[in-house]
């Protein structure tokens, strides 16, 4: 009687050494076989049951992980059972139908039953580990438990083996925990009014551009070199056709050159279009005692680029401004700035007509 109640006390010890660790809060379960860390798949991983380790029986094949145990498997005739088998006549045999299961020569494997998720087979770790003469360890490690299962063909102990492949599983630890990071969500694109202007040149076709503007119903001061009026005529007739303001760009190294200059291309574009100029680009206080409305750009946007690029740049200087000026470049791509204004518009962003204000 005592030997009897000895021998159970000894194999409770050793089912409770084999029972694992709860899971790690990571939600991982690695797979080491021999001397190879096996990839994170449906093929490969772990799970726990019932207080057992399970491990995909595909596991146990060298086509899945590259080491070739010697153990392979198969499903009778309808599937009613799974079968491992080796070549020196072993064979495990787990009934699907009853959930029992038998071992040639051996007592029976605890547990008995397969279980079956998303189409894969789990078969008990250690019961077919000790079956088939393979050897079962279990480690829990700070990115989570590892399930290691070797033959006389493993070089490196547990500790060495979890040494050299710490990096790469807290690597697939850290994105593990990414993926389960929710996204922040996108900043909502700052809301402003903003004026826009548009430096003309001679040869530039801005119809794009104009387009762009109509589009989100933008007026625009659109102004031209004052010493190529002549040149940019057409783009004037274009722009006070299409709405616009038409504006002057100064030129001349003193404030008496400039305000000539503006004087002389704001009679000649008068005639072109039967509309007085009182609109100059930059600040000069000549002009302004002169009677002209000088205007400034807070935002010189770039005259080359994509329009998110452009659409960028806009958005980054208004954040936290009610209001903004901005110059776009007639030489840019019309296109382009016509669809970074059409996503200022889509964000709620308003466009404000030039006013016969002081600016």
């Amino acid at each position: 009687m005592k030997k009897t109640i000895a021998a159970l006390v000894c194999a409770l010890a050793l089912v409770l050494t084999l029972l694992p660790a709860p899971a790690s809060a990571s939600g991982l379960f690695f797979l080491g076989v021999n001397d190879t860390l096996t990839p994170q798949s449906s093929q490969t991983t772990p799970i726990h049951s019932g207080g057992w380790v399970y491990v995909p029986v595909t596991a146990l094949s060298s086509r899945v992980t590259g080491v070739n145990f010697g153990v392979y498997y198969g499903f009778t005739e309808n599937n009613e059972s799974l079968i491992l088998y080796n070549l020196s006549g072993k064979n495990m045999t787990f009934h699907l139908t009853d959930g029992t299961a038998t071992a040639e020569g051996a007592s029976p494997p605890v547990p008995a039953r397969v279980i079956v998720r998303g189409g894969i087979y789990y078969v008990p770790a250690y019961a077919v580990c000790q079956y088939f003469g393979l050897v079962y360890s279990y480690n829990t490690t700070e990115y989570g438990p590892l399930l290691r299962i070797k033959d006389s063909k493993a070089i490196l102990g547990d500790p060495l083996f979890i040494n050299s492949t710490a990096s790469m599983m807290r690597s697939r630890y850290n994105a593990y925990q990414a993926s389960l990071t929710p996204p922040e969500p996108e900043k909502p694109a700052p809301k402003f009014s903003l004026y826009v202007g548009v430096r003309g040149a001679a040869g530039t076709d801005m119809t794009a551009l104009f387009n762009g503007l109509a589009n989100v119903r933008a007026s625009a001061l659109v102004f031209f070199p004052a010493e190529s009026v002549i040149d940019c005529a057409d783009q004037i007739r274009q722009a006070a056709g299409r709405g616009h303001r038409v504006g002057l760009i100064p030129s001349g190294d003193t404030p008496e050159a400039r305000l000539a200059s503006v004087q002389k291309g704001a009679a000649l574009v008068e005639k072109i279009i039967r509309q007085e100029v009182w609109f100059v680009l930059g600040s000069d206080q000549v002009l302004t005692d002169a009677g002209y409305l000088c205007w400034s750009a807070g935002l010189n946007v770039a005259a080359s680029g994509s329009s998110t690029q452009f659409y960028d740049s806009i958005v980054k200087y208004g954040e936290g401004k009610s209001g903004i000026r901005v110059l776009l470049d007639g030489r840019a791509s019309g296109s382009n700035l016509a669809a970074a204004l059409r996503e200022l518009h889509l964000d709620g962003d308003t466009f404000l007509a030039p006013r016969e204000t002081r600016y």
